[in-house]
């Protein structure tokens, strides 16, 4: 028996789900409807698509529709909500990221989930499905490249021109997904880092806007403190040309390097204390192995590329409603890059270093006051435009009763 999947939210990714699921490239499973509030995207899919039924509320469509599962691809802000609500229903739930955008609806939503532990909810981590991520973790946990001393990640290579953000009225606002790069982009990241190296305790951050017209961040500058006087330093932006994504964790025994498709494994013949204590005159030394991964061959990458990493999380996703595997992203794993994304927002605002995670209600509250100064601000440019347009049509006139006078 196939799993019956119904995707809200058929924009940019929303579209891209859909195809594989209608297409069968993902076994087992099967798309019986679709829904948008947009109702051009509805005619559009519908012109590919004839037998599968497209709605405008997705209450309707749970309510009229046999559906097993669903795949929630609709703007940040309703991410929670319709989680909520699908769950209530009795569906199996795989949100995109994040799964929302502040932590304190996190908790509501999480908790909701434990009420139902029949069904399987997930988060849309698709950076996990990559053998490369999977390895690292496994050698970290295992104490492969001995006691974590520090981490950074550079993330450059997520280039958004002017026109992406012209697509969506919602895109890089606080009112539209609550944030910017840092929420739209850089979550991935923040759910490796935690993801591997776990959860740190504080963060200090600086955001700024370069070269775009949006109200939020495209460039990130973080440093994350863990115990024991670890940092992680972490780099992000969205408007360098041909940028790098690079990560590197260094241990008392070894260092990892991810750069791109590829990971190298240095480990050293001794720990880092057991030079120091040996060495008695010069600079230390020792000897290291070294293994080098890479399993991302040109044509996988292209099979990535087309379909999406998205679609190896949603292949584990249906195999985990079947029984057959274990899910690699549970909703509740959702919860950690939202608490950071959070952080780092409330440590950008005050100009200071913050601990992980930031009061929750607290939180939702400065960023309804950032929401309102936002909306200020978009109020005020509005004005202008609409004042210069005044201006102009004035001018021109003046320009036309001058003409008329003349020629008399």
């Amino acid at each position: 028996m196939y799993v019956k999947v119904a995707v809200i939210g058929i924009g940019r990714m929303g579209k891209i789900h859909a195809r594989n699921l209608r297409t069968n490239r993902i076994p087992n499973a099967r798309l019986v409807a679709v829904c948008d509030i947009d109702k051009h995207v509805l005619e559009g899919h519908k012109k590919k698509y004839k037998k599968i039924p497209t709605y405008i509320s997705y209450k309707d469509m749970l309510e009229k529709e046999d559906i097993d599962a669903v795949i929630i691809a609709t703007p940040h802000y309703e991410h929670g909500k319709i989680t909520q609500y699908c769950i209530e229903k009795d569906k199996h739930v795989l949100v995109e990221k994040p799964m929302t955008v502040t932590a304190y609806e996190a908790d509501f939503v999480i908790k909701k989930a434990n009420e139902k532990p029949n069904l399987v909810t997930a988060v849309m981590w698709n950076q996990r499905t990559n053998p490369i991520h999977q390895k690292a973790k496994e050698l970290v946990s295992s104490g492969a490249i001995g006691k974590i001393i520090r981490a950074n990640y550079i993330i450059t290579n997520w280039y958004r021109s002017q026109a992406y953000y012209n697509q969506g009225g919602w895109r890089a606002s606080f009112s539209g997904e609550g944030g910017g790069a840092l929420i739209n982009q850089c979550v991935h990241q923040l759910d490796l880092l935690q993801w591997i190296l776990g959860m740190p305790k504080a963060v200090e951050s600086k955001l700024c806007t370069k070269g775009r017209d949006i109200t939020t961040e495209n460039d990130i500058a973080c440093i994350f403190t863990y115990p024991d006087n670890v940092y992680l330093q972490l780099t992000a932006n969205t408007h360098e040309l041909r940028g790098t994504n690079r990560f590197e964790i260094a241990g008392e025994k070894g260092r990892i390097v991810i750069s791109d498709t590829k990971m190298t494994v240095y480990t050293f013949k001794k720990s880092e204390p057991e030079v120091n204590e040996e060495t008695k005159q010069g600079y230390g030394f020792v000897t290291r192995k070294t293994k080098r991964y890479n399993y991302m061959p040109r044509f996988i990458l292209r099979l990535i590329w087309y379909f999406g990493e998205q679609a190896c999380l949603i292949k584990n996703f249906i195999n985990a409603i079947r029984g057959k595997e274990k899910l690699l992203s549970p909703l509740k794993d959702g919860l950690g890059a939202v608490q950071l994304v959070n952080a780092i927002y409330a440590s950008s605002w005050k100009g200071e270093k913050v601990p992980v995670p930031v009061d929750p209600v607290k939180y939702d509250e400065r960023l309804n006051a950032k929401i309102e100064e936002e909306k200020a601000i978009l109020k005020k440019d509005t004005k202008k435009h609409d004042d210069k347009h005044a201006n102009k049509e004035i001018e021109s006139k003046i320009h036309e009763i001058a003409d008329q006078i003349l020629e008399k």
